[in-house]
């Protein structure tokens, strides 16, 4: 009788997180904005070529987030950046720039 009991009581929390994972991985990542807090702290703008480049003179037109090792789905139109946790576009760019190898 322990056995079942055993059972039900480590299966039921594993039933519960198979359903409310799937919800949570999914969930919807909001698009940054040059507004955002953290991205004017980092100067980002959503086009490269709208970069300070008096404030940030390491900037070239090639970096990009499509071309950053922060920007998770290589090729893609817009992706999740690790930096921010939020959505960004291909022709992005930061002061957090990092080349991908």
């Amino acid at each position: 009788m322990t056995k079942r009991r055993d059972f039900v009581l480590k299966f039921v929390p594993l039933a519960g997180a198979v359903a409310v994972l799937p919800r949570v991985a999914l969930a919807e990542v909001p698009d940054l904005t040059e507004d955002d807090k953290m991205a004017v702290a980092m100067g980002f703008k959503l086009k490269t070529e709208n970069a300070d480049g008096k404030k940030y003179p390491k900037h070239t037109n090639e970096q990009s987030c499509s071309s950053c090792l922060h920007f998770t789905v290589k090729g893609a139109d817009k992706a999740r950046c690790d930096l921010f946790n939020k959505v960004v576009p291909k022709g992005g760019w930061c002061s957090g720039y990092s080349k991908r190898p």
